[in-house]
C-alpha cells in the first residue's frame, strides 16, 4: 500500500498534475505520485496547511510565467535533495534540415530573438561586423550624425558596413552607443534607406559621430561556426553550428520568456536550489515585486537576462547563488528595495548581450549590504548604487569584502564600485575590505578611434556622492583612478591599497563638477593612512583638481614616487611578494609603523564567506 507525505507535495517531470502529489515518484501502479507542475503545487499549497514543495530532477519548460503572490507568503519551492531541477523559459527546436556551407535551418511560428543556446551554451547572434571574442572593440562600426546634427533616432553608416540587400524585418534590431559609450540601446530598426538607419525607438543618448553600432539577427549575416540569425523571407531559424551532430540530436533552444517566476507581494517565501535558464536577455528569470523577508538561496541562473531583480522587495536574503552567461545584469534593486543582504554569490560573464548593466545594481534603494560575492567579467560595474534625483535616495548601505575582477572592459565611466549620488545629501554609506581589479575603461573619440584605458574607475564616488566611508580596500589594474572622488562632500578615504600600473594614472583622484554649480567642489575630504605602489615608477599618487575647502590628505605612504602631506612617507612598505601579486604585508613591515594596517584577505569573495561569523543563514554551494 502506497503511503502520502502530508508535511509536503512533490513535482516530478514523471508526475501528472491529477495525482495528488503527495509521493515523490508515481506508485507502482501508475494510480497516484507528484505533480507535474509548478503551477499545480502552487495551487495545492494555497488551498491547504502545507508549505512546502520538492521539484525532482529534470527539465520544465515553461509556456506562461509561473506567477505568485500574498497567498503565496510562507512557502517554499526546493530542490530535491541531490537532484537539480531545471527551470526552462525556452523553445526547444528540433528537425533542422542542412543548407550547405554548415548552416542548418528549422522553420518557427515566431522570430528568433537574441538568445539561442544549443547544448546549454550561449551562440552568438549574426551581426553586421565581425566579432572576436577576446576583443571588446571587434563586431562594432562606426557612425556618422545624422544630416542635421546627433540624433536618438537616425544615423548615417559608412558605405559597405551594411549590407545593401539588408532589409528590415521583424527580428531585426540595432545596438547603438554614442562615443562615451554610457550606455547602450537595443531597437527594432524601422528603416534603412541607403547610409540613413533609423530606428524604432530612441536611443538613451543623441548619436554623435564616432559613435558605435551593430545590426543584428539577419540570418544572411553569419559567418562563424556559434553564429544564428532570422530569416523573415521563409520564417527559419538559421544556425552554423560548431557541433552539427548534437544540433541534430538533441536540437536548440530559443529564449521565450523574460522572467520564469514573477512574485508580487509575496513575503517569507523561499526558493532554493533550482536552475533557470533560457530567459530572454531584457528580462528577470526571478522577479520579486513587494514583499519581504524572501529567501533566495543555492540556485543557478545560466542564460537568461537579469537573474535576480528586486522592486521594492525588503528585508529579504539572496545568497549563495551561481549567476554565469547573463544577458544582461546579476541582482538589481529599484523602488526602495531596501534591507536587503546579497552576499556570497558567484557571477561572471554578465552583460553579454546588454553591456551597461552591473553584478550587483540598485536605484533607490537602501540599507543593504552586499557582501562577499565574486564579480568578474562584467562590461560597465561589478556594483553599482544610483541616486538620480532626490526621489532615488540610497542610505546606509554596505558593500563589503567582494572579490570584483575584470569588469569595465567594453564601456567608460565604469569599474568596480560605483555610487552615484545626485541630490549631494549625505549616504552614511560604507565600501570596505573589497578585491577591486582590472576595471578598464573603453570609449571612442569623434573619429571613431578607439579609446582604451580611458575612465575606468577602481571605486567611484560620482557626481556629488557624499558621506561615504572608503576603508580597507584593495584596488589594481584601473585607469584615470584608482579611487575617486567626484564632487561630493564629507567622504573619507583610509587604509586604502593601491596599486598604479600607469604613471598618467592616479591611485587618489579628486574632481568637482562644473555641471553643479555651487555644489561643484567636494569639501570635507579626507584622505589618510593609504598606502600606493607602482608595477613601475611613479611621479605622484594623486590628482587634485579643486578639491574644495577643508581638505585634507595625509599621512600617506607611498612605495615610490613622492608625498604630498607633511607627514606623507616614501619607502618600501614590506609587501610579502608583490612581484607574485602578494600585496599582504609581513610581519614586520615597515608601513605597519606608519599607521598603516594590513587587508584582511582572506574574507574577500565567497571564499571568505565562512569566516565571517555575522553572516545570516547560508543554503550551502550554489549549484
Amino acid at each position: 500500500m502506497t503511503t502520502t507525505d502530508q508535511t509536503a507535495f512533490y513535482v516530478s517531470t514523471q508526475g501528472n498534475d491529477s495525482w495528488s502529489g503527495r509521493l515523490a515518484a508515481p506508485n507502482a501502479d501508475g494510480t497516484d505520485g507528484p505533480f507535474a507542475s509548478l503551477e499545480k503545487a502552487r495551487d495545492a499549497m494555497r488551498a491547504g496547511d502545507t508549505d512546502t514543495t520538492h521539484v525532482r530532477g529534470g527539465t520544465y519548460r515553461l509556456d506562461e510565467t509561473l506567477t505568485l503572490d500574498s497567498r503565496d507568503s510562507g512557502h517554499s519551492f526546493a530542490a530535491y535533495e541531490g537532484e537539480t531541477p531545471v527551470i526552462s523559459g525556452g523553445e526547444l527546436v528540433r528537425g533542422f534540415t542542412a543548407e550547405g556551407r554548415g548552416l542548418y535551418s528549422a522553420k518557427l511560428d515566431h522570430a528568433s530573438g537574441l538568445d539561442l543556446t544549443i547544448g546549454g551554451v550561449r551562440q552568438t547572434v549574426a551581426q553586421t561586423g565581425d566579432v572576436d571574442p577576446a576583443d571588446p572593440t571587434s563586431g562594432w562600426h562606426v557612425l556618422r550624425a545624422a544630416e542635421g546634427g546627433a540624433s536618438k533616432t537616425v544615423f548615417a553608416a559608412k558605405d559597405g558596413d551594411i549590407p545593401a540587400d539588408l532589409t528590415t524585418h521583424d527580428g531585426l534590431v540595432v545596438q547603438t552607443f554614442d562615443t562615451e559609450r554610457l550606455k547602450d540601446d537595443i531597437t527594432a530598426v524601422r528603416a534603412i534607406d541607403g547610409d540613413r538607419v533609423t530606428l524604432a525607438d530612441d536611443a538613451s543618448y543623441a548619436l554623435r559621430s564616432g559613435g558605435t553600432y551593430r545590426v543584428m539577427n539577419d540570418a544572411a549575416l553569419i559567418r562563424d561556426a556559434g553564429e544564428f540569425g532570422w530569416r523573415a523571407g521563409d520564417d527559419a531559424l538559421v544556425v552554423k553550428p560548431e557541433d552539427a551532430a548534437a544540433l541534430l540530436k538533441d536540437g536548440a533552444v530559443v529564449a521565450r520568456l523574460g522572467t520564469l517566476i514573477s512574485a508580487k507581494d509575496a513575503s517569507d517565501l523561499s526558493i532554493t536550489g533550482l536552475t533557470f535558464t533560457d530567459g530572454q536577455y531584457d528580462g528577470a528569470a526571478l522577479s520579486l515585486t513587494g514583499g519581504h523577508g524572501n529567501a533566495v538561496g543555492g540556485n543557478h541562473f545560466v542564460n537568461v537576462g537579469t537573474a535576480i531583480a528586486l522592486n521594492g522587495t525588503d528585508n529579504s536574503l539572496i545568497g549563495g547563488n551561481a549567476m554565469e552567461h547573463l544577458g544582461s545584469s546579476g541582482i538589481t534593486m529599484s523602488n526602495a528595495a531596501n534591507g536587503n543582504h546579497i552576499y556570497a554569490n558567484r557571477m561572471e560573464h554578465i552583460g553579454e548581450i546588454v553591456k551597461g548593466g552591473a553584478g550587483v545594481g540598485g536605484v533607490g534603494s537602501s540599507d543593504s549590504v552586499i557582501s562577499h560575492n565574486d564579480i568578474s567579467h562584467a562590461p560597465r560595474y561589478g556594483v553599482s548604487l544610483k541616486e538620480w534625483d532626490d526621489g532615488q535616495i540610497n542610505r546606509n548601505n554596505m558593500v563589503e569584502f567582494n572579490s570584483i575582477h575584470h569588469v569595465g572592459q567594453e564601456t567608460a565611466d565604469g569599474g568596480g564600485i560605483e555610487m552615484l549620488g545626485r541630490s549631494g545629501t549625505p549616504t552614511g554609506s560604507v565600501i570596505r575590505g573589497n578585491d577591486v581589479q582590472d576595471t578598464g575603461g573603453l570609449a571612442t573619440d569623434s573619429d571613431g578611434n578607439w579609446l582604451t584605458d580611458h575612465k575606468g574607475w577602481g571605486i567611484s564616488l560620482d557626481d556629488l556622492t557624499g558621506g561615504v566611508t572608503v576603508r580597507d580596500n584593495f584596488v589594481k589594474g584601473f585607469s584615470w583612478g584608482g579611487i575617486y572622488v567626484h564632487g561630493g562632500d564629507g567622504n573619507l578615504l583610509e587604509n586604502n591599497f593601491g596599486v598604479v600600473g600607469d604613471p598618467d594614472h592616479a591611485f587618489i583622484r579628486v574632481e568637482w563638477v562644473p555641471k553643479a554649480g555651487d555644489q561643484a567642489r567636494p569639501d570635507d575630504t579626507t584622505i589618510i593612512r593609504n598606502l600606493t605602489a607602482g608595477d613601475m615608477p611613479i611621479e605622484q599618487y594623486w590628482k587634485l583638481m579643486s578639491p574644495g575647502q577643508n581638505f585634507l590628505m595625509d599621512g600617506n605612504l607611498a612605495a615610490n614616487g613622492k608625498g604630498y602631506g607633511p607627514n606623507d612617507a616614501v619607502f618600501n612598505p614590506g609587501f610579502t611578494d608583490s612581484a607574485n601579486g602578494d600585496y599582504s604585508l609581513k610581519e614586520d613591515a615597515a608601513a605597519l609603523s606608519h599607521g598603516i594596517h594590513d587587508l584582511s584577505w582572506s574574507s574577500m569573495g565567497s571564499d571568505g564567506y565562512g569566516a565571517d561569523a555575522t553572516m545570516p543563514h547560508f543554503w550551502g554551494d550554489a549549484a
